[in-house]
């Protein structure tokens, strides 16, 4: 790659980055589950851990499909594979309108819906990466941000249109709305070269993290450190995705909040979500993955204890402190991806890291779904989160001071 064609993508990467954004806004429908929740509940008359699986199958299948499907990014491009995605994507949600049982459920909205979601979201991901190697922290914090603030249009749209007409009948309105929306915008997605290397200026290199060599898959998996950093970013999500898929039914059962009043707290939610994403992916790049993880891991776990005790306003507001670490967490997969183990094979090596989601995806709300059926509420479900970030807050600490030592052969 010239110096001239360099600069000219590099004046263009905006662009691509934009639209990426918005493909990443429509995939974010996950985070309007628990909207559909109640809902579907007591229409189809299904117990709570019976229609919380649906939502626990979503994230297992979209976080790790892209262990198998990621390699066909390079051998498709990133468009062709995007629209791949679209078109499963709306497939899924145009035929979960006619569920009648809920295995049927599990398979269209679980299953084939998430492998939709797992060609795009985590695509856009390495896709944003790509194209700034410069700026990881930032660029994963505007995606993440993008796709964890779908839900703060989508959830009130959901809410207001299940009033009126149903539940079932929603996912047909998101369906046309994001074919109008994705498919055009397919055609802003152009695939990075495979040497676009911008110079990297005014940056210290990730306060905690040395440059690295690039890593393939393979060798990437023969390291401790990737399982160390799977077990630390999947405790850091089990306490977002356990808000995430439990919040409506926590806010209406837990604080007696009315179903409309539980969605405007959810949409303000996923405004902490999406800030959370986009404000700790910029600090990252300056401060490094580690020290934000050690704060992100602190706070979920202080609130988590909060949430035993507190009401009302306190209760909610640790609600949103909990959805902001969560969305720092989401910011972290990428960059950490890439310090760790390069900026080349980012794309592949994103998906086998990316799992961690797909782990949280099924402790978080399978955890909270089984304590609340054991008549306790919600309460011991949230100490053992509580434990559990503690447990990630030591991870943490290991691999920063893994970090110290790397830095210290290197000299």
């Amino acid at each position: 790659m010239t110096g001239e064609d360099q600069m000219n993508f590099e004046q263009k990467r905006w662009r691509h980055m934009i639209a990426a954004m918005i493909m990443a806004l429509c995939a974010g429908i996950g985070y309007t589950w628990s909207v559909f929740q109640k809902p579907l509940m007591e229409h189809f008359q299904w117990s709570l851990q019976a229609i919380s699986l649906t939502f626990t199958i979503q994230i297992l299948v979209s976080t790790m499909a892209p262990v198998f499907l990621g390699k066909y990014q390079k051998t498709l491009g990133v468009k062709n594979y995007l629209r791949i995605g679209v078109a499963i994507y709306v497939a899924g949600l145009i035929a979960t309108m006619f569920t009648s049982s809920i295995g049927y459920l599990y398979i269209i909205y679980g299953f084939v819906v998430g492998i939709g979601i797992s060609m795009l979201y985590p695509c856009l991901m390495a896709y944003s990466g790509r194209l700034f190697p410069d700026k990881t922290g930032m660029a994963a914090g505007l995606l993440a941000c993008a796709y964890g603030g779908g839900s703060i249009i989508w959830a009130p749209l959901a809410a207001n249109f299940i009033g009126k007409h149903g539940a079932l009948e929603v996912f047909g309105l998101f369906a046309l709305i994001f074919a109008v929306v994705m498919i055009p915008t397919s055609f802003l997605i152009k695939d990075v070269p495979e040497d676009f290397r911008p110079e990297i200026k005014n940056k210290k290199q990730g306060a905690d993290t040395p440059a690295v060599r690039d890593y393939t898959w393979r060798e990437m998996m023969k390291t401790s450190r990737y399982y160390v950093i799977v077990i630390a970013l999947t405790l850091g999500a089990t306490a977002g995705l356990m808000i995430m898929g439990h919040a409506s039914t926590i806010l209406q059962e837990v604080q007696h909040f009315t179903p409309e009043r539980a969605a405007v707290i959810i949409g303000i939610i996923s405004i902490f979500n999406a800030l959370g994403r986009l404000c700790f992916g910029f600090i990252s790049d300056r401060l490094g993955r580690y020290p934000v993880m050690l704060l992100l891991f602190a706070v979920i776990g202080g609130s988590m204890l909060l949430l035993t005790r507190a009401e009302g306003t306190v209760f909610v507001i640790a609600l949103f402190a909990i959805s902001s670490c969560y969305g720092g967490f989401t910011s972290m997969f990428s960059p950490i991806c890439a310090d760790n183990f390069g900026i080349k094979n980012l794309a592949v090596n994103y998906s086998f890291l990316y799992v961690a989601y797909g782990f949280a995806g099924v402790i978080g709300p399978q955890l909270a779904a089984a304590t609340k059926a054991m008549g306790d509420g919600y309460n011991l479900a949230f100490l053992t989160v509580a434990v559990l970030s503690l447990v990630g807050f030591i991870l943490t600490l290991y691999l920063k001071s893994c970090v110290k030592t790397r830095k210290e052969r290197m000299k």
